[in-house]
């Protein structure tokens, strides 16, 4: 609320006579008549709510100095920061770009008019780009910083390694992209997906959705590594056993996420799925690679040692989770 018109007048007068400024040059500034000047500066009158922007401009202070009428050192001291925060971050931002063209300039020169060799001119470039997306774009962005920034790094490493398999004569990229893909998905999209624009789309599936896109990645990572340095059965070997052990992490995962039993009980499912899945593993994959039929494990064999060792375990936890339960009834 703003103060009283005395109050207000006075300190209206006191600003503009620390400014050397009569009433009448005051006055022709803000377009009104040196009477009404008087009138603020004798408590009177109030300006009107249209001036406060004029007044404040031609007095040097501050739209919250005028409503309290007084020094709001606290308020000047947070404007002086922001001011120097923004030339700070100009300064910065200048000396970098200036720091690129030094680096971009010559290199051109070099690389692209004398060499005439592209290659080694954009794995410059795209290293800048790489920087900048780190030193630069979070400065500059107001809003989504580390998104931004992320998104650039991305999209410039990318870049950068497309440089290098072309300057290099080979074939990697697709390797390099998938794996760097999968990298990305593994570490940042567990945060992605619970950002504000892609959180309401999907409820409660956050971790659903990181595991289905984690699964086709290692498919595709599989499926193309095998493919492109192997055979055709490198290729259905490594998806075999890529599958294999991706169903038992699916079921691993359902009984932790969805399965609506206590803790001793989802540990016993997944101990016993595991010892299964141990005494198995071998012979399926053997079926399904080599059409070999299913032979069981020998009881001495590490395997079956495993299995029965992670089947009794679940058998404890099992017991463990029928004793929890009727306790829980009880109370």
């Amino acid at each position: 609320m703003m103060k009283d018109k005395t109050t207000l007048g006075k300190f209206i007068k006191e600003k503009r006579k620390e400014l050397g400024l009569s009433q009448k040059e005051l006055a022709d500034r803000l377009f009104v008549t040196e009477s009404a000047v008087s009138k603020w500066e004798r408590g009177v009158s109030y300006p009107d709510i249209t001036m406060i922007s004029g007044i404040c401009e031609n007095l040097g202070i501050s739209e919250h100095e005028l409503f309290i009428a007084g020094e709001d050192s606290a308020h000047r001291r947070v404007e002086q920061l922001a001011r120097k925060y923004t030339i700070f971050k100009w300064t910065y931002n200048i000396i970098l770009a200036l720091g690129y063209l030094g680096a971009i300039i010559p290199c051109f020169i070099i690389f692209v008019v004398r060499e005439h060799n592209l290659s080694k001119f954009f794995i410059l470039l795209t290293s800048l780009m790489m920087t900048a997306s780190l030193l630069n774009v979070p400065i500059l962005i107001e809003k989504h910083k580390a998104s931004a920034a992320l998104s650039g790094f991305y999209i410039s490493l990318n870049l950068l390694l497309l440089s290098g398999c072309v300057y290099s004569h080979g074939d990697w990229f697709i390797m390099a992209f998938l794996s760097l893909l999968m990298s990305f998905t593994v570490v940042f999209l567990p945060f992605i997906v619970r950002s504000e624009a892609i959180s309401p789309y999907i409820g409660k599936n956050k971790s659903l959705v990181c595991m289905a896109a984690d699964t086709l990645l290692i498919l595709a990572l599989v499926a193309y590594g095998t493919h492109k340095y192997g055979n055709l059965y490198d290729l259905r070997s490594g998806l075999c056993g890529a599958a294999i052990v991706l169903v038992l992490v699916w079921v691993i995962f359902i009984t932790i996420r969805y399965i609506k039993v206590n803790v001793a009980f989802k540990i016993s499912i997944c101990l016993g799925v595991s010892g299964i899945f141990t005494y198995f593993a071998n012979t399926v994959l053997s079926l399904a690679i080599d059409g070999c039929y299913l032979k069981p494990e020998p009881i001495s064999s590490p395997n079956t040692i495993t299995a029965v060792s992670a089947v009794g375990a679940a058998l404890a936890a099992a017991i463990a989770g029928i004793v929890i339960r009727q306790h829980n009834h009880k109370q």
